[in-house]
């Protein structure tokens, strides 16, 4: 099935008229003709409302830019048994540009360990920046960020492979697009008890 537009004034530009050419594709498509043209209907419409033309370019995900600027490192103390160790990090936007992936990863002494998959995302019917990741022996994380005094707060539940969970915070102070810091929290109540912080500079 073809489908072109009049994008003269005898084209249809009224509820009724989009309606009746629906009621027309559907007897001669079938639902999924109709449910092509009003999917494209959106569209138009989107792209005819300047103010919903603003709105999409404005991307909520903009604080969380920095981290795609580069690959980054953060150096950690040595294990026990002596090896070196350190995260890899690495923050890609998604092809629509509407999502941050995350894919971290261990290495120690050289060689890489998975670390943590996942994403990062706007919720637009909660108005608030979201974050989902798995870990590598199947742990889930996932909660919600904001600004707070120049830090991203990352608010977050994580659940074991067990089904025991426990609350983190994560406190993310970007410094341009030059290094970050994450100082780890676990929270009980109000209560919120240190367990690391790191620092991400540029990857060599």
């Amino acid at each position: 099935m073809s489908i072109s537009y009049n994008t003269t004034a005898n084209g249809f530009d009224t509820v009724a008229g989009m309606k009746s050419l629906v009621a027309q594709l559907t007897y001669r498509s079938g639902a999924l003709g109709a449910l092509v043209v009003l999917l494209s209907l959106a569209s138009l419409t989107r792209a005819a409302d300047p103010s919903a033309s603003k709105a999409e370019t404005s991307n909520p995900l903009e604080p969380l830019a920095f981290l795609t600027a580069h690959e980054w490192d953060a150096v950690l103390p040595d294990s026990p048994d002596g090896k070196k160790m350190k995260i890899h990090a690495r923050f890609t936007w998604s092809e629509n540009r509407k999502a941050v992936r995350i894919s971290n990863y261990f290495v120690v002494d050289g060689k890489p360990k998975p670390y943590i998959d996942g994403l990062y995302t706007w919720n637009p019917e909660k108005k608030e920046l979201m974050f989902i990741y798995v870990g590598a022996e199947g742990d889930l994380s996932q909660g919600t960020v904001h600004l707070e005094e120049g830090k991203l707060v990352h608010e977050m539940q994580m659940v074991h492979v067990d089904g025991k969970s426990h609350q983190i915070i994560s406190q993310v102070t970007p410094h341009a697009t030059e290094s970050w810091d994450n100082a780890i929290f676990a929270r009980n109540g109000a209560t919120l008890t240190p367990v690391a912080q790191v620092k991400y500079l540029p990857a060599e």
